[in-house]
């Protein structure tokens, strides 16, 4: 086999193992303690006499599909809690944002509490068991 027929190997065997890991982590929440941030409740209106338990944070971009799929999955579980608010960010608009919390690309979902403490971050479309079971675990709290 020639040297391009090696590189074309790798290349593929490379895509192969890069889409297997994007398919086994996407939209798996991750635990993750993020003390509250000066300022961030003030910044998402959070800061009134009733703060829900949990808010979804989403970050995303216009033309993303996936973060149109993420958005309804977090509507469906925000409907099903009374105290949750889910909040949608275009990345464009919030870089502050972006840079603070480490996004790297859309939809990332963050989950925090009441306090404005990151509990959970998820990249890609969450799972609504996963979802509905880390709210579950905040709102105990």
């Amino acid at each position: 086999m020639s040297s391009g027929g090696y590189v074309l190997l790798a290349v593929l065997v490379l895509s192969a193992a890069f889409g297997i890991y994007r398919k086994l982590s996407d939209g798996k929440l991750h635990e993750e303690i993020v003390p509250p941030l000066q300022g961030l409740t003030e910044h998402l209106h959070l800061d009134h006499d009733h703060p829900p338990q949990v808010t979804f944070l989403q970050f995303s971009s216009e033309f993303c599909q996936p973060c149109r799929v993420t958005s309804k999955v977090l509507e469906e579980v925000t409907n099903s809690f009374p105290a949750i608010c889910h909040i949608e960010l275009d990345v464009v608009e919030h870089m502050d944002l972006v840079k603070t919390y480490g996004i790297s690309r859309t939809p990332t979902t963050l989950i925090i509490d009441k306090e404005g403490t990151v509990h959970f971050r998820a990249t890609g479309v969450p799972k609504r068991a996963e979802l509905t079971s880390a709210v579950t675990e905040l709102v105990k709290n």
